[in-house]
């Protein structure tokens, strides 16, 4: 039982990590300027994880894909530390 809470422990810290990570440092580096992109177009990359959308004033916000993405980032980061901190 202890095992198993010590790896729901780190999946959940691997999930706040994966989100600080990715929304408040790695989409400050991304998206230096949000105003930027009233008057630029974006590319289809860029379209897969951010959205434009008018009740944000069209500025970018993450997509489905881009929480999706993250949030099992976070959970297999998790597993694998919490299965490597238990089996030693």
């Amino acid at each position: 039982m202890k095992r198993i809470l010590t790896i729901i422990g780190f999946c959940v810290l691997g999930l706040v990590v994966t989100f600080v990570l990715n929304f408040f440092i790695l989409e400050r580096l991304i998206i230096p300027d949000p105003c930027y992109y009233h008057s630029h177009d974006t590319n289809k990359i860029f379209d897969l994880f951010y959205e434009l959308t008018a009740g944000e004033g069209f500025h970018p916000t993450p997509t489905i894909l881009n929480l999706v993405l993250t949030l099992t980032a976070g959970i297999i980061v998790g597993l694998v530390l919490g299965i490597r901190r238990t089996s030693k």
